[in-house]
């Protein structure tokens, strides 16, 4: 089990590889267990925040469209390295962002969101031509009900 001394922010995580590890925690880092691995390696040490989860409104809920998180690897050898990121969760795997990758995503929601708003206009008309085909025409014969109708 990791040890953690909140006086100073760090935490000390037993590695298989490196003994006891003694690591500066950043404060949004949640510093979970699944984080601080006890007896894993020491490049798989990671510091991460909540979960910040983006929702969207729909007519059976409001579903999870997609998740990010801070992250940090402090001893990572791989980019993103040992700065911390925005580990980002879309259609079930985990995509580490830069700030300016945060940026372009954000503009790729914002197009997506553009385009859902052509598809809702289109829906309407649609909608409108379909509820025109089911209207009676206006001086049109209504069919006759026989006797017993």
């Amino acid at each position: 089990m990791p040890d953690h001394d909140n006086a100073s922010r760090t935490v000390t995580v037993p590695t298989s590889d490196h003994g006891p590890v003694t690591v500066w925690e950043p404060d949004w880092c949640t510093g979970s267990d699944g984080e601080h691995q006890p007896g894993g390696y020491r490049v798989d040490i990671t510091h991460a925040s909540r979960d910040y989860e983006f929702t969207a409104s729909t007519s059976r809920g409001t579903p999870v469209v997609l998740r990010a998180c801070f992250e940090q690897r402090p001893f990572a050898e791989h980019p993103p390295g040992h700065v911390p990121f925005m580990n980002v969760e879309m259609d079930g795997d985990w995509h580490p962002h830069s700030s300016n990758d945060l940026r372009r995503l954000s503009e790729s929601l914002t197009a997506h969101a553009d385009r859902l708003r052509d598809l809702a206009d289109r829906l309407d008309g649609l909608t409108n031509a379909f509820n025109a085909t089911r209207r009676p025409t206006p001086g049109a014969a209504t069919p006759r009900r026989g006797r017993d109708g």
